[in-house]
């Protein structure tokens, strides 16, 4: 072995060995399938369920629950509550700010939100901080009742005797 050769052989041996890319998982691959990676790759909000299934329950309109979501697009990081502009909102969603107010007011009055009034350096006010963390404390008990509902229909699944069954049992022998 030449000299050249030697001198390379010691610097690989100095290289640390990269791990393996930990494998992507599979309902990450599931989701890029389905929207794909072109859709994907401008960014994505991840949203509850449990969310998408109690409007009704929250009392959570159309509008109010663009507004929301819009809300949760921006909020980036946990620690830092959104504050897109009504503006912003409105523009969105297509509806002008008035209609942004009055969204934002119901989903306070409701006890979804809380708007928390943000200044600039000079005093002035800018965009509200909007907490969602009422929305998050609201949907932990909607979760629970939904985790419960789920298992009782699975256990209704898995008996012999299905509710209903024993009664057009019964009001068939006495027919």
């Amino acid at each position: 072995m030449n000299a050249e050769m030697q001198a390379m052989s010691s610097e690989t041996e100095k290289v640390v060995p990269l791990r393996p890319a930990a494998p992507i998982p599979p309902e990450a691959k599931s989701f890029e399938k389905r929207w794909t990676k072109k859709v994907l790759e401008p960014g994505f909000t991840l949203i509850p369920s449990v969310l998408l299934r109690a409007l009704v329950r929250l009392h959570v309109g159309p509008i109010e629950f663009s507004v929301l979501l819009q809300m949760i697009d921006h909020w980036w990081e946990n620690e830092d509550m959104p504050f897109p502009s009504k503006k912003r909102l409105g523009e969105r969603i297509g509806v002008s700010e008035k209609t942004i107010q009055r969204a934002v007011g119901r989903l306070e009055s409701e006890g979804l939100i809380r708007r928390v009034a943000r200044h600039n350096r000079l005093g002035g006010q800018t965009s509200n901080i909007y907490d969602l963390a009422p929305l998050v404390e609201k949907l932990g008990p909607i979760a629970e009742d939904m985790m419960k509902a789920r298992e009782e229909a699975k256990a209704a699944r898995r008996s012999p005797e299905r509710p209903g069954h024993r009664i057009r049992a019964t009001a068939k022998k006495a027919g």
